[in-house]
């Protein structure tokens, strides 16, 4: 009967059993030895930045939803990293997004103020009815820009108490799953001899 028969070590792709979970272990953190860095935030001129913040106040859902000054903060410093990130040239077009989308009550003849001086609720109908439009382009950029800045909010502490989503342990789960996985195959070669 070899291993595979015998249940020993596990399929990549088939799940047997559950690995214990040891939620007393400090926050996940990467190995001092890698010599990871996180990157610096991409650099925006003031009107990218001020349309970026303007987006990140409208695309954020509103209370009862955490939503802090603070909140907004952290998820535009996680978007600019993760521009960093992103091709030169992703990035130069996420930029244009921006732009776009920041000019278009005046382009879509909305407004003659631009999307940041528009109020919160007046630029979020703006952005839907932008969604649900008959231009894909203009779908396209708004669901590019609300992907990145939602992706951000959702991945902040108090966003995942608010919803009741506990990552650390299944982190912690994976991270211990792959330790047993690949001390799998030096178990099997130092113990057929």
């Amino acid at each position: 009967m070899n291993d595979d028969e015998s249940g020993a070590f596990e399929d990549s792709h088939v799940r047997r059993t559950r690995l214990p979970v040891r939620v007393a272990r400090a926050p996940l953190s990467r190995h001092p030895d890698d010599g990871w860095q996180l990157a610096e935030p991409y650099p925006l001129g003031p009107g990218a930045l001020s349309a970026l913040r303007a987006l990140i106040v409208t695309l954020c859902p509103s209370a009862p939803a955490p939503s802090s000054p603070e909140l907004f903060q952290r998820v535009e410093l996680h978007v600019l990293q993760h521009m960093r990130y992103m091709h030169p040239l992703v990035a130069w077009g996420f930029r244009l997004c921006l732009w776009l989308l920041d000019w278009a009550p005046r382009y879509l003849f909305v407004s003659v103020r631009r999307l940041q001086a528009l109020g919160r609720q007046r630029a979020s109908r703006l952005l839907s009815e932008m969604v649900s439009g008959r231009f894909a382009f203009l779908r396209t950029l708004v669901v590019a820009v609300r992907g990145l800045v939602l992706s951000a909010y959702f991945d902040q502490d108090e966003v995942h108490a608010a919803i009741g989503y506990a990552p650390l342990p299944f982190l912690r789960e994976r991270v211990e799953r792959r330790k047993a996985l690949m001390a799998a195959p030096a178990l099997r070669a130092g113990g057929v001899r």
